[in-house]
Parts: structure tokens; sequence; C-alpha cells
């Protein structure tokens, strides 16, 4: 079975679903084909054996009992040349109409009924051991007799009234039965494998389409979109595979721009550098003396440092979204504590607090400095005068989420940069690209939390949070 599923994985879609609908359609098929003849013989027999005992009972209930079969003519008998009996075979009307006989209580046939049948049927019912009313009798040429007998008292003596029917004509029904079966299973078939062409096509050729467009966005083809009108799963995936097209575009254009925009800020200062230099060889000092062109060439080397520290940030994110954590334990109250400290250097006049549960958590120290070293950094060029940090433990159903606050009383950001203030390729209105925000919800989204930003109480705010239960996963 593994070796079949096997084989079949490396099939095309089409032929997986022809083949399997084939396989089910054939199943039922035989299973039907097998089944149906037993079930309709048992019901036609059922029903035989229904009939004789209703045609018993009204014999029985009338008190015919002279002359039983006196009433039987050709027009009882539905007789037709297509289900003619042989020719040296009994009357047809034997075959298809109950007949009826008396057995005395000396074991004689009482209603004249001349045929060896009824002899054979007498001489079944006085040797047999079984209590059972209905029974059959078998005849040479494969003939059957299905007869029902009933014990009564008639005029004071005990006597048995026998009903029975012959059926010689199952064979030869059962036979063209099965040609006829076979041959509109045939056509079902035929049909239903039809059908099963029109699905898989109809299944596949969204796929096919899918197919191409993935190609195409791997090929960087992307400006072309996806449109595929189905509800269903494979629209969903369709729909999934529009949504990262439009990313794949979004970013590819913040991309091409954030490359333009670097590559133009670091060309100006290596044109000012090189400039500098060819004047100060031929004699000329473009600040009017060494010292101050020296300083000049140090500002433009110190700008052009910065962008080019930009990019190997941006490479630095892309690496560390590929690494794996060390966890350890860390004391969050008290490493928060050293970087608040720690960073407090660059703004003397901002006064910032903490407060915090005594909490611990395991992460991997070195990425997680980094994480709360961007977002302090952020918090002192930002704040006005004051920053207030606050951690504390969430319980929630199944899990603990620890929280982290921090808010300046600086500006408010822009509505439209609350989404995209992570963004690696944003840029702020002091022409800065925020990468350090960018690599820290890196490093928070390695370690399964998420961070945010919020405008709260005149000031900013930015939120991290990390599932201690998904801490220990790991």
């Amino acid at each position: 079975m593994k070796k079949l599923l096997a084989w079949m994985k490396n099939k095309p879609l089409a032929f997986q679903i022809w083949l399997i609908i084939g396989a089910v359609l054939v199943i039922a098929v035989l299973l039907y084909s097998i089944s149906l003849p037993f079930i309709l013989q048992s019901l036609i027999i059922s029903e035989k054996y229904d009939r004789l005992e209703e045609t018993q009972a009204y014999i029985i209930e009338e008190g015919h009992f002279d002359n039983l079969n006196q009433d039987l003519t050709s027009d009882d008998l539905s007789f037709n040349k297509a289900n003619k009996p042989p020719e040296n075979g009994p009357p047809v009307r034997f075959a298809r109409v109950p007949r009826h006989f008396i057995i005395d209580q000396e074991g004689q046939i009482l209603d004249n009924e001349s045929l060896t049948a009824a002899e054979k049927i007498k001489e079944d019912i006085l040797n047999s051991d079984d209590e059972q009313k209905r029974s059959k009798l078998h005849l040479p040429n494969n003939q059957i007799i299905y007869y029902v007998y009933q014990d009564l008292e008639v005029e004071g003596e005990n006597r048995v009234i026998v009903s029975y029917l012959q059926s010689r004509y199952r064979d030869s029904f059962f036979r063209e039965f099965l040609i006829r079966l076979i041959i509109s299973l045939l056509v079902f078939l035929i049909l239903a494998w039809l059908i099963s062409i029109f699905v898989a096509r109809y299944l596949t050729k969204s796929l096919q389409i899918i197919k191409k467009q993935v190609k195409k966005i791997a090929n960087r083809e992307w400006d072309q979109p996806l449109k595929i009108e189905r509800q269903d799963e494979i629209g969903e995936l369709a729909n999934t595979i529009e949504w990262l097209r439009q990313q794949l575009v979004e970013r590819d254009e913040k991309q091409q721009e954030f490359i333009q925009q670097i590559s133009h800020e670091i060309k100006t200062p290596i044109m000012v550098l090189r400039s500098y230099v060819q004047s100060m060889q031929d004699g000329i000092y473009p600040r009017d003396d060494l010292q101050g062109s020296l300083k000049a060439m140090e500002a433009e080397s110190y700008r052009m440092e910065k962008r080019v520290k930009t990019l190997i940030n941006i490479s630095k994110m892309e690496y560390l979204s590929r690494q794996n954590l060390k966890l350890t334990n860390i004391n969050l109250n008290q490493l928060l504590e050293q970087k608040l400290e720690k960073l407090s250097w660059r703004r003397k006049d901002v006064n910032w607090s903490l407060t915090a549960d005594s909490i611990s958590l395991r992460a991997d120290r070195d990425k997680f400095e980094v994480i709360l070293e961007n977002i302090i950094d952020n918090q002192f060029k930002y704040a006005d005068q004051k920053i207030r940090v606050r951690m504390e433990k969430i319980f929630q159903v199944g899990k603990n989420i620890i929280q982290i606050r921090f808010w300046n009383d600086g500006p408010e950001i822009k509505k439209e940069d609350l989404k995209n203030i992570f963004d690696k390729f944003k840029k702020g209105d002091d022409g800065e690209y925020g990468l350090g925000l960018a690599i820290s919800r890196v490093l928070v989204e390695l370690h399964g939390g998420q961070i945010w930003a919020e405008n709260e109480d005149g000031g900013a705010a930015f939120y991290l949070e990390i599932s201690e239960e998904e801490e220990n996963e790991f």
C-alpha cells in the first residue's frame, strides 16, 4: 500500500483523481454485481412464498376445497412467447399460477392432481421431520418447486392442504438479468469516467494557473495579479499567493527606493571627499585652511559611515532571522535597569523610572539585550522629559504573558506610521532609517513574541509581549 501511495504521489493530480474515482467505481460495481443477484433472488423467493400463503389462506377462509384448480385459465397466466417453457415440459399454467391439492389422513391426493410434482411434494412432506411450513423441491433439468402446506380439519378429518409453484425460468431469468446489469454498469462506468475527467480538469485547471503564477513570482515577474474566482480551498490558496505577491511587490518597491536613496547618499560624500583631496593636492584648501578642510572631510566620512552601517544592519537582520536561539534564564528586572542606566547618558535631562514585577525568562540573552537596547535608545532619542517603563505578568488561560511597556512624553507617532514603524525600509521624519526597531521586531518574533506601538497619554508607547509557555518550548 505504501509503495502504491508513493507511486501515486509522483503522478499528475488529474491522473490521481481518475485513478481514485475509477477504483472506487469498479469496487462499487463489483460489489453491486455480486450482491444484487442474491438480494433479488431472495426477494423473488420470498414473494413466491407470500403469494402461495395468501392464495392458500383465501381457499381455507372461503372453504373451496372442491376442484381447487378449476378456475385457472390461460388468461390468468400472463402467457407470452418470451417466457414460453420447453416443448416437453409441463403446461405453462403450472409454472406461473399457484396450484393446490389436499392430502387426506391416508396419504392420498384428493384433488385428482395428475402432475407427478404433486406425488413428489407429498413424499417430500411425509419424509420430512422439519416443522417448517415453507419448502422447495428440486426436480430434474434444474427445475425448482416452491410449496407451502398447512394442516386443517375438513368434515372431521385431518387433512393437509398444499400450494405450490414451479419456477423453471430462474436460470434464464438471472442470466438475462446479469447481461443487462453488466451492460448498464459498463455504461455507468464510462459515463462516470468521463465525468471524472471533467472534474479532474476543472480542479487542475486552477492549480495549473497557480503553478504558472508561482513560477512568475519566483522569476520576479509579479506585476500581473492572480485572479481565481473560487471560494474553496483552492481559492484560499490562490488568495494567499496573491497576498504574497502584493507583499513582495510592496517590499520590492521599498527596497528599490531605499537602495536609490542610500546610493545617492553614499555617492555624495564620496564625491565631496574626492574633490577635497584633488583640491588639496593642488595646494587649495576648500575650507580656507587645512584644519577646516579636514573637519569637513571628517563630517562627510561620518555621514558615509552611517549609510554603510545601515546596509550592514539590513544584512544583519536577514542573518539574525535565520539563527537558532541559545536559551538561558534571564532576570528581566536587572537587565532592564542595566540598559536604562547605560543609555541614560545620552539624555541627562530625561527622568526615567522602572516599575516591574520580579520576572525571569528563558531567552537568548545576547539577542534580548539587542531588543531592549534598540527600544530604550529610541525612547531617549524622542523623549521630552520623561520615560516610564512598566513590566508585568498577565495571566491567561493556558499561558502567562510577560508584557513590557515603554512610554515617553515625546511627540506622538503619525497614525499612518503606527503599522509600519517597525519596517526595515521605513524612513523617519529626520531622514534616518529606523533599523533598530526593525531588528527588534525580527528578534522578538524569533522568540515567539510580538511588538507594536500606540499613542497614549500624550506620548508614544511601545509594547513588547512574550509568552512564557512559548519560551519553554525552545
